[in-house]
């Protein structure tokens, strides 16, 4: 998918229209992270501080440009479930 299809009454963006894009919205999953990049060399260099900080993990770098015009991330994108308490 090159970009996304705006529907009727959403917010559109202009060319060169500056957008915030922050690499602190990964989310941490099982054995892994899974990182925001925005296809800029600083992807490499923030998964690579990632893989610094959890060592024990894959870390998972997707394309992120289309999620962040929606106003948020990976992480908010995703929704926790805790395990029941017994």
């Amino acid at each position: 998918c090159a970009a996304l299809e705006p529907m009727d009454g959403e917010p559109t963006r202009s060319p060169g229209e500056r957008l915030a894009a922050s690499y602190v919205n990964f989310y941490i999953a099982n054995g892994g992270i899974i990182l925001p990049a925005f296809g800029d060399p600083a992807d490499e260099q923030a998964a690579e501080v990632l893989q610094r900080c959890f060592p024990g993990r894959e870390i998972v770098s997707i394309p992120a440009r289309d999620i962040l015009t929606g106003g948020g991330n990976i992480h908010c994108i995703t929704s926790q479930v805790p395990r029941r308490g017994k």
